[in-house]
């Protein structure tokens, strides 16, 4: 039924605190102090109020973006909100694709589906599940992609953090909302089933949820249960064609330049995710809750990366074209013994995560709550990760530099799929595993002291926290081919033709290693390179860190009427002190000693928030604060690799790799100002103005060092001196229930969000890695009747990946690597068949999207990659 109402005036001031009240308690995130705030403000007029809304119906995608708007308007922090269209009902399969469509936030695609994630440009963020720290073994943030869909309640996205929040999260905080019994009204169970088809990889996957939940009213008080699964397959294939970076390739003319290698790149996978959470809640009386719950996941991912390089063969009677104007290479012919290489890295990767926590909450008196709970996470991950390579023999090469974004290269008379043509190579044999673990303890509590006064709640809590991280990979593992090998063709089921290339970029297949028979056959093929067994841990990999924080903070609720306009707004401050103990191995004199670094660090972190009630519809904040952003704990590894071949002949300078236990925590000054127009319950119009300044920001550089002796250029992570970063976010949101009959049933949503910025590194200015100008979103919606759909489009402009890329010198350095600008397209068409069930279909990567990226100028090009498009049907049953 379509809604009689929603849109076509403004709805009075008390029948907006209600429906704020109404969409805020049904989302689980209303405190009882604001409750009984907005209750008294609109008591008055109630019986009206309550008309009003009885005639007012809202499901399903409407539903979802009033309760994301009730949030952002009604909450004291710069927020956006995603909310389930109904329970566990969202329109993308994790919470990582959810986010792609938040106002400031982007993500990147790649293995199958999103991954990384970042907040106005920047990666600094903190994710928490249900208000608490979940980490992997040895990272600290919860990976987004692991939380399925069917789990959520809601994903909140805080660009300002409060004081009672735990801390990190320069850029950010995302917070994991997952469902609660008493969220329900009683009995609820939902079955999800799905299947999705992948075009590149040719795959069809099923996968599958469900949850239940009850709660049962008892003589002893009132009992809670929710119990939920998910299983997820998901094949893909990613593939690339690669420029070597440009170099003077043309001895007779240096101010010539053109890459070395042409290459292409598959990757294909599997990824098996099984997942759950649980949940029981129990309220002896209505002044107190006793609770439990959990989450756990499992991932089992096999994947091969299938690498050719094809050297260009450089010699005196090479052939080339240049671009015309310019002095660089268009295409290349050489023939001669040609250096060709087949290299399939085959990672297994297996991974489980649990947390389990317990809490009370307790409302001593009316005007009294505290609250308790105690949190336990552990994780694991391994790999296994060999890497088998044969060397292909052609005797011609005919390449061209840049074809539609990317290289092309093809072997005129070599049979690439014969195996005749070639020989067994190196055998690269990785392994690698870390764990990590984490106590959490904290108590809060809080005091109301009445809307009539100036403070009118204080706050205040403790939290004790005790991380625990190690890892450790191969050593030696580097095997060259010994002599003697056997021929390639005389092993059984040793070579498959590589993934097919979508793309036309030449040469589309050659011979790689199967990856299942590498795992298959990995002891014997360990024992002829001369090898028995897995070799022991590097020294200088492993590492044990330990890190333990204190936490207090103190906050409180003020609010006064500036003239006709109430503000009421919040200052806080929060103090944490750090205690780290690092351990690992570093390189003296050529052996391993073990190194023990301890630190301290105390940090004092305020928080201070403004909103000004300015019309019934018009409301202006402004939020200022400090926040940390603590390293991820592999980057303290104080062990080092280093390498033993002088990066150029007689140049006496080598590369080396190593991690930093000196890195400070990045700190950042931030401060927002916002207009929000809230003209209808699911129509707004927002602009925030941020401005953050950082310091001691972390990147990992090339930078000259001596080390026993010898001068390497070692890659690191560093802080750097200071930045800044500034932007605009814009959104807007609306039904347009105006317009006559099924045209009433759309809806747009649309963000913008404009960024600058740049880091000061000992004097030199460069602007943020990873940081595009210009983002937006726009998402068309539709409901009406039985039918539902979304189109959503995505683009983020142009920005750089790396500065100074591989640290090339003049005269063809200094290099940028640069993305062009992305843009993704997505759209999902739903049916509801009754009122217990429904369908969905949607597509992802609808526009076959493709990811360029150049050095310095987009002639010269280093990959093209192209990802799957998915199709996906889903069946929805619910009770």
């Amino acid at each position: 039924m379509a809604p009689s109402s929603i849109g076509h005036s403004a709805p009075s001031r008390n029948l907006q605190l209600k429906l704020s009240v109404a969409v805020l308690a049904g989302a689980g995130i209303l405190s009882s102090a604001s409750v009984r705030a907005q209750d008294a403000q609109a008591a008055a007029d109630k019986a009206q109020a309550d008309a009003q809304i009885s005639s007012v119906v809202v499901t399903g995608v409407r539903r979802a973006a009033q309760s994301a708007q009730t949030i952002k308007r009604n909450s004291d922090e710069v927020i956006d909100s995603i909310v389930a269209e109904d329970a566990g009902k969202f329109p993308d399969k994790n919470v990582a694709e959810v986010l792609g469509r938040v106002t400031g936030v982007q993500v990147l695609r790649a293995g199958g589906e999103a991954s990384t994630v970042i907040i106005r440009g920047l990666p600094g963020l903190t994710t928490l599940l249900n208000g608490r720290e979940v980490y992997t073994s040895s990272g600290r943030s919860l990976y987004l992609s692991d939380i399925p869909t069917t789990m959520l309640q809601r994903v909140d996205v805080y660009k300002t953090q409060g004081a009672e929040m735990v801390e990190g999260g320069t850029a950010g905080v995302i917070d994991v909302r997952t469902s609660r019994p008493f969220d329900f009204k009683g009995f609820s169970a939902s079955l999800n089933g799905r299947v999705e088809n992948r075009d590149k990889s040719n795959k069809n996957d099923p996968q599958v949820a469900g949850m239940v939940s009850n709660r049962w009213k008892t003589d002893i008080g009132e009992f809670g249960a929710l119990v939920g699964l998910s299983y997820q397959k998901g094949h893909y294939q990613d593939e690339v064609t690669w420029n070597s970076p440009p170099d003077n390739t043309v001895t007779s003319d240096p101010t010539i330049t053109g890459p070395r290698d042409l290459g292409h790149s598959g990757t294909t996978g599997k990824r098996d995710r099984w997942s759950g959470n649980w949940a029981f809640q129990y309220k002896p009386s209505n002044n107190l809750e006793v609770y439990a719950e959990g989450w756990s996941t499992r991932i089992e991912h096999d994947r091969e990366t299938q690498f050719f390089i094809g050297n260009l063969g450089w010699n005196a009677g090479t052939t080339y074209t240049l671009f015309p104007g310019t002095k660089q290479i268009d295409t290349v012919t050489s023939t001669g013994d040609l250096y060709a290489l087949s290299s399939n890295q085959a990672p297994q990767d297996d991974s489980e995560s649990h947390q389990g926590a317990i809490g009370a909450k307790w409302k001593v008196t009316p005007d009294l709550r505290v609250s308790t709970e105690f949190a336990r996470t552990t994780s694991h991950w391994q790999q296994s990760f060999p890497i088998m390579e044969m060397f292909a023999h052609p005797t011609k090469i005919v390449g061209q530099t840049y074809v539609d974004g990317g290289a092309r290269f093809d072997y005129p008379g070599t049979n690439m799929l014969d195996p005749a043509n070639y020989t067994l190579g190196a055998f690269i044999d990785n392994w690698a595993e870390s764990r990590g673990q984490s106590n959490d303890w904290r108590a809060d509590v809080t005091w109301n002291n009445g809307e009539e006064h100036f403070f009118r709640e204080f706050s205040g809590g403790v939290r004790l926290a005790q991380r625990k991280a190690a890892y450790q990979h191969e050593s030696a593992n580097f095997l060259a081919a010994p002599a003697g090998l056997p021929a390639v063709g005389s092993l059984p089921g040793l070579t498959c033709p590589s993934m097919p290339m979508a793309g036309s970029y030449g040469m589309s297949q050659w011979l790689v290693i199967c990856g299942d028979y590498q795992h298959a056959n990995l002891d014997a093929w360990r024992k002829m390179y001369g090898r028995n067994g897995q070799t022991a841990p590097d020294p200088y990999s492993l590492y044990s860190n330990k890190e333990d924080t204190t936490a207090f903070y103190g906050k409180t609720r003020f609010g006064f009427d500036a003239g006709p306009i109430p503000v009421e707004g919040t200052f806080g401050v929060r103090v944490v002190k750090t205690e780290l103990d690092v351990n690992g191995f570093s390189q003296v004199n050529g052996l391993p000693v073990a190194v023990n670094r301890k630190t301290s660090d105390t940090d004092v972190l305020p928080n201070l928030t403004m909103k000004a009630t300015l019309t019934d519809t018009l409301i202006a904040r402004f939020n200022a604060g400090k926040a940390i952003q603590r390293p991820e704990f592999n980057l303290f590894n104080p062990g080092q690799s280093l390498g033993t071949t002088e990066t150029s002949p007689g140049s006496g300078l080598y590369d080396g790799a190593g991690g930093n236990p000196d890195l400070k925590p990045v700190t950042g000054k931030n401060a927002d100002v916002a207009l929000e127009w809230y003209f209808a319950p699911t129509g707004s119009l927002t602009a925030t103005v941020f401005k953050h300044k950082f310091q001691d920001y972390i990147l990992t550089s090339l930078a000259r060092e001596t080390i026993d002796g010898k001068e390497y250029r070692m890659s690191r992570p560093r802080n750097v001196n200071d930045g800044t970063l500034e932007g605009v976010e814009l959104g807007y949101r609306q039904f347009y229930d105006f317009l006559p009959g099924w045209l009433g049933g759309f809806g747009l949503e649309a963000n913008y969000t404009y960024m600058k910025g740049h880091l000061n590194d000992q004097g030199k200015v460069t602007p943020f890695p990873g940081m595009s100008k210009n983002a937006y979103n726009i998402n068309v919606l539709y409901e009406r009747g039985p039918w539902s759909g979304r189109v959503a489009y995505n683009y983020r402009s142009k920005f750089v990946d790396t500065f100074n890329y591989r640290a090339i010198l003049p005269p063809v350095g200094p290099i940028d690597l640069i993305v062009d600008p992305i843009e993704t397209i997505d759209a999902s068409l739903s049916y509801k068949i009754n009122d217990h069930l429904g369908i969905t279909l949607d597509v992802e990567n609808l526009g076959d999207r493709t990811y360029n990226d150049y050095h310095n100028v987009p002639s010269n090009p280093r990959d093209i990659r192209r990802y799957d498009r998915v199709i996906g049907l889903s069946l929805r049953w619910k009770l």
